[in-house]
């Protein structure tokens, strides 16, 4: 059972000031935030979750998921059971097309679908926009000779996944803990969500704590070894954190133009991550022996996991050990730090709290003509201190409450999604409303209620990856 110390960070060479910066940095570039931990030598030095969030509240970590597949393949690797080198077609004869796999294709094998050289440019899953996604892995045409170009392939790790539940007959999360997880006290909790082929989603789906995370990664910069017990293989773990592939020309950050193992991206201060859409990561920086694990909602914020790196960088990183910038001669930046951790939330959406347009628009009810988003009419009522939202659609009536300058907690509405919702007025005639999802799913919606006049002009955009494709469009409606 791993059980971190929690200690002052001056004790391991970090200023609490400089921990402090690095999370208000974040929330004035209005980062969402959701979890932060920072560890060196061992120890927790900063563990800051954002309510509603708590260190007991599973996060989904989409692709932080790929990294564990590839502790499991490297496992079946250490028992004999596979060979790197063997073609991944031999091992499912079921799902070939009766004409047979196509040439490139039986050349792939597990080694080049570690590192992301297969032979598909894109997800055949959503290519083939069937329900068999192994199946799709196969039938979808290649595009490309394996072991050539890098290509991020969540298809090809979703395959890898379902090998390893083929050859153990388990489910990825209960093999693993069978192996490893429950010796070092992984969550019981955690799981892993379920494609439409039956399979565990090994490219995106575990829902886990942050803290689950940090103590797999501990594992991991530790060789695998821990008390002197050797968890996972010393030689695949020095193999898996190293660059295999290049994937300078496909990425649009820096941070991941630097290199790509076997499912461990390498990043730039000679680290190497788990990471996951949206700001789900846990890095570790071996030269300082530091590990970063952070989980977010960065979706719809361009280079908003970049900016929690190069905060993490110039705020933390760069100044640790520096006396000068470590040596507190009081406890007021400690007691800071501390303040923080104890009080930070989910952010709100920023803007005005207040306006004439709530005098206008309060409780009058506007109808629309056929749309996109299906919405037949909408009402908005305020009260002191937020408001409702309420509108029907294809599926019924229903409620959305915020708040302003808070969120407001509920289920949404039809998908039973934990949610927060808040608003703020962002130009003289325009209401913008934020939910953020907060759940198995995470994402974010934006429904943007502008008036002039007797009308209304709706604009519903989401940023989630598998749902509510419904709140998607623009349309206008007019006073009833």
């Amino acid at each position: 059972m791993l059980d971190f110390e929690t200690v002052r960070p001056e004790t391991v060479g970090i200023s609490s000031k400089c921990l402090t910066n690095f999370a208000r940095r974040l929330e004035n570039y209005n980062i969402p935030m959701h979890s932060i931990i920072v560890m060196r030598h061992g120890k927790i030095c900063m563990e800051s979750y954002y309510a509603p969030y708590t260190k007991d509240t599973l996060h989904r970590m989409f692709s932080v998921t790929k990294s564990f597949v590839s502790l499991a393949i490297g496992l079946l690797a250490d028992e004999g059971r596979i060979s790197l080198d063997d073609h991944i077609t031999d091992y499912f004869p079921e799902k070939l097309p009766e004409s047979g796999a196509h040439p490139y294709m039986q050349m792939l094998t597990i080694r080049q679908m570690l590192t992301m050289r297969t032979c598909h440019d894109k997800n055949a899953y959503k290519v083939g926009g069937c329900t068999d996604w192994v199946g799709s892995f196969f039938s979808v045409t290649p595009d490309h000779v394996p072991g050539t170009s890098f290509s991020y392939d969540t298809a090809s790790t979703h395959t890898l996944c379902a090998l390893v539940e083929k050859l153990t007959n388990m489910n990825l999360l209960d093999y693993l803990r069978t192996r490893f997880l429950d010796e070092i006290g992984f969550s019981k909790e955690a799981y892993i969500l379920k494609a439409p082929d039956g399979n565990s989603m090994g490219g995106s789906g575990m829902c886990a704590t942050p803290r689950d995370v940090l103590k797999v990664m501990y594992v991991v910069s530790h060789n695998g070894c821990i008390n002197g017990k050797q968890l996972l293989p010393a030689d695949y773990l020095r193999e898996a954190v190293v660059k295999h592939s290049d994937p300078y020309g496909k990425s649009g950050t820096w941070e991941e133009m630097q290199g790509y193992g076997y499912q461990f991206w390498i990043t730039t201060h000679n680290g190497y991550a788990f990471y996951g859409m949206g700001g789900q990561l846990a890095v570790y920086y071996p030269d300082k022996d530091i590990c970063l694990v952070t989980t977010a909602d960065t979706q719809g914020r361009q280079g908003g996991v970049q900016c929690i790196y190069d905060a993490f960088y110039e705020e933390v990183y760069d100044k640790t050990d520096l006396a000068d910038n470590y040596i507190s001669q009081s406890d007021c930046d400690y007691n800071e730090l501390l303040a923080y951790e104890r009080s930070c939330q989910l952010l709100v959406e920023p803007g005005n709290y207040d306006s004439s347009l709530i005098n206008m628009i309060n409780g009058k009810t506007y109808t629309f003509d056929n749309n996109a988003c299906g919405i037949s009419e909408l009402t908005i009522r305020f009260s002191d201190t937020g408001g409702t939202l309420m509108y029907r659609n294809t599926t019924g009536n229903h409620l959305l409450e915020f708040g302003l300058g808070k969120n407001i907690f509920q289920n949404f509405p039809d998908y039973n999604f934990k949610c927060g919702a808040s608003a703020a007025f962002r130009a003289d005639n325009n209401l913008l409303i934020k939910v953020q999802i907060i759940d198995s799913a995470v994402g974010n919606l934006y429904i943007s209620l502008s008036y002039t006049d007797n009308y209304i002009t709706v604009m519903m955009r989401k940023l989630e990856e598998s749902y509510f494709n419904e709140y998607q469009g623009v349309f206008s409606g007019k006073l009833r």
